[in-house]
């Protein structure tokens, strides 16, 4: 027996394509322009020099825009198309942390760096502005035990993760 899925579910292994190609298609018809540049953003230019921005990753959206009645007149068309839900001004975010001050959002990465110390026991070590001293000479030390060098990757891979986020 043959049988033809007419609509994707969680699960699936072509349920992420689905989605994106569903939510894009709707994007489009709200005449949305997907950045070529950059994957998953989306802008729409409305009248007066306003738009909205649509960050897009999986099935999470960020939604920045000049006007707040532009937001909210996208929100609600996206509550009618999908089930969905709004989670509020936007806090945290793929590791990254968003505080509203007077002159905008600054983001930082506090807890991400927070959560790295706890994890290696680094919690009591002393800050650096970098990761090395300059001009120094390495040399071979024999007499202490070798470095695990699964654990250095992981600590410098997850550093590094973060200063490029």
């Amino acid at each position: 027996m043959l049988y033809r899925l007419h609509k994707a579910l969680y699960g699936l292994k072509q349920a992420p394509r689905a989605w994106n190609k569903r939510i894009h298609s709707f994007l489009v018809q709200q005449d949305f322009v997907k950045y070529m540049s950059e994957y998953g953003v989306y802008v729409k230019k409305i009248i007066e020099g306003n738009q909205v921005l649509i960050c897009l990753y999986v099935d999470e959206l960020i939604v920045i825009g000049s006007d707040v009645k532009d937001i909210e007149a996208f929100k609600t068309q996206m509550m009618n198309e999908f089930e969905m839900s709004d989670l509020g001004n936007l806090t945290y975010f793929l590791g990254m942390e968003f505080t509203e001050v007077a002159e905008g959002l600054v983001i930082h990465q506090k807890k991400y760096a927070s959560d790295i110390l706890k994890r290696f026991n680094m919690m009591i070590c002393n800050p650096s502005s970098s990761l090395a001293e300059t001009n120094v000479k390495l040399v071979m030390n024999e007499e202490e035990e070798p470095v695990d060098p699964t654990l250095f990757k992981q600590i410098v891979g997850l550093i590094l993760h973060m200063q490029l986020v």
